[in-house]
């Protein structure tokens, strides 16, 4: 029997394990998997006999996990670990449909055995495997009934000489159901299904694998296996370059297409998916309608991230990194009045690192995370360092992952490290980026005004390349606005640019924020900036970013001998 625990208590594995290690008549295989929705969803359930179910303490996590469980579509028995069992029998179990709930000081070898004994007679009764329906809201096959097809036609030497999976997936969707309703993006996901479904042939299989996910199976067509594939991906990248009809808009929605083909040798559906998936996750990086073909250097770019990820954790411990700070000017008083801090990696072997080099994949793996609270941290450091030099007035803001607003300990973990530091209020800031702000809707919303309340400054980077909108930032705890320097770059050659950028900032003055261009390099674009009264800039004009000594010794200069020592400086 394989069973899946989830658990945030650190002891039922290895309580469980060992109950299981003494029962050689059953058969069975202990998977642990943490009490992250995210984790879960990764996991193949149907491979599954049995969970069981620990502690989770976070009644919106445990919520988040049975949903997950319903978005598989998988039917499995689910066994509950707990203290206690309120008026339980002599056998300590307590049946409530497919809920069996044991308590943990009662467990045994016996009773294990028993538990196991009765999960497998309701198996047998229900069939070999957990009960599969199709996906309620297409129709469609799920991901472990695909699955199941791709196993029998790779065993099928004759039918497995021609085959291939395409992976499909919905970019940014989210966003649907946080502008439109989840049932205006359930209405979505049913046109999605039937745009792809008219673009191939009766006999290829289509399934919904995930909430916005799909997989299509060719195998046995006549002629070659990749023109085929070819030929059905460019029509669905061109079905899917037209706007959707969606709460009376017109949608324009994106597709991230990754397509394996299996090679001569042996392979699995494990391989084929993991192939597909690679080549996915590659074309999610160009950002919109595109597919990529799965090659071996994938796989190697694959373990290459996996050992970066190795690197950076071991560098997280070590604390490895550093931060460096780009001077924010006040235009209006020629002074420095803030930094922003950016991350840097002294890499033992390869030197100092641009986060260009290590970045991404400390979002992916959720590295991100535990480096952005030692950003936070070296920050307020840094603060209470300028204080006592009698620089009280400089602030320093720190960019926040969308991963960070996803820990449901941000908000706390972060109280503690401004109260651990006595950091006085507007002296940190947190700058978010206007995807994070729409992509995690409430959940960043309650949480902006909860780090407001610490104290915390907040500033929204990159405005003018996203979704949001001044109805919205308007509600939120939002004191700065930054221009995304694509904008300033062109105010002096572009009369659009300029013309926005100008709209830019009288909109966000009568909204009482004040507004900070960021990437400003030339005297012409600084000029610009403070004709229409930009509050503060930062960019080359001014300064690279530097090290902490080389700031301090910037403020030195702007102390002892004025501002146009640090323009001097710069130049």
């Amino acid at each position: 029997m394989r069973i899946l625990l989830i658990s945030e208590q650190d002891g039922d594995h290895s309580l469980v394990e060992r109950l299981l290690h003494s029962i050689t008549d059953i058969p069975s295989e202990l998977v642990s998997c943490p009490t992250d929705p995210r984790a879960l969803a990764e996991r193949d359930l149907g491979r599954y006999h049995l969970v069981l179910w620990g502690m989770v303490s976070d009644v919106q996590i445990a919520a988040r996990l049975l949903i997950e469980f319903n978005r598989q579509q998988i039917t499995l028995p689910l066994m509950v670990l707990t203290d206690k069992v309120a008026n339980s029998s002599n056998r300590q179990q307590t049946s409530l449909n497919d809920f069996d709930v044991m308590s943990r000081d009662s467990l045994s070898v016996p009773l294990m055995r028993s538990a196991l004994m009765h999960f497998g007679a309701r198996r047998q009764a229900s069939g070999s495997m957990p009960a599969r329906v199709p996906d309620p809201l297409t129709g469609l096959s799920n991901r472990q009934h695909l699955r199941e097809q791709l196993a029998t036609v790779l065993a099928d030497k004759a039918e497995a000489a021609c085959v291939a999976l395409l992976l499909i997936d919905v970019d940014q969707f989210k966003k649907v159901n946080v502008s439109y309703g989840q049932g205006a993006g359930d209405a979505l996901i049913q046109l999605i299904a039937e745009r792809i479904q008219s673009c191939l042939a009766p006999t290829q299989r289509l399934a919904r694998i995930g909430g916005n996910e799909f997989a299509v199976v060719f195998q046995n067509t006549v002629g070659s296996i990749d023109a085929e594939a070819t030929l059905r991906t460019d029509a669905i990248l061109q079905a899917m370059n037209k706007p959707f009809p969606l709460a009376r808009h017109a949608v324009k929605m994106h597709v991230s297409l990754g397509l394996a083909i299996k090679d001569a040798g042996i392979m699995t559906v494990d391989n084929l998916f993991a192939h597909a998936d690679m080549a996915m996750r590659v074309a999610k990086l160009d950002k919109g309608n595109t597919c990529k073909l799965y090659t071996r250097d994938m796989t190697d770019s694959a373990q290459h991230e996996l050992k970066l990820e190795s690197e950076i954790r071991r560098s997280l411990r070590k604390e490895d990194f550093v931060l460096h700070f780009q001077p924010r000017i006040d235009i209006c008083r020629d002074r420095i009045i803030g930094v922003e801090a950016l991350v840097r990696w002294q890499h033992p072997v390869r030197g100092l690192l641009p986060p260009g080099e290590f970045i991404r994949v400390a979002e992916e793996s959720g590295l991100i995370v535990p480096m952005g609270y030692w950003i936070i941290h070296a920050a307020c450091k840094y603060l209470n360092e300028l204080s006592s030099k009698g620089y009280d007035h400089i602030q320093i803001a720190v960019n926040v992952a969308f991963k960070q607003f996803q820990d449901s300990n941000f908000v706390r973990t972060v109280a503690n490290i401004i109260r651990k530091h006595n950091i006085e209020p507007g002296r940190l800031e947190f700058e978010l980026t206007e995807t994070t702000m729409m992509v995690e809707g409430s959940a960043v919303d309650q949480s902006l005004r909860q780090l407001s309340e610490l104290g915390i400054a907040i500033s929204l980077d990159d405005f003018g390349t996203g979704y949001s909108s001044f109805a919205h930032i308007q509600r939120l705890p939002i004191s700065a606005l930054k221009i995304d320097r694509s904008f300033v770059s062109g105010v002096q050659k572009n009369l659009d640019d300029a013309t926005i950028v100008k709209a830019m900032i009288n909109l966000a003055h009568s909204l009482n924020m004040e507004v900070i261009a960021e990437g400003a390099e030339t005297v012409e674009q600084v000029d610009f900036l403070r004709e229409h009264e930009c509050d503060q800039v930062q960019g080359y004009y001014f300064s690279r970013p530097i090290s902490y000594d080389d700031f301090l010794v910037l403020l030195a200069m702007e102390r002892e001998r004025g501002f146009e020592s640090v323009l001097a400086a710069a130049k």
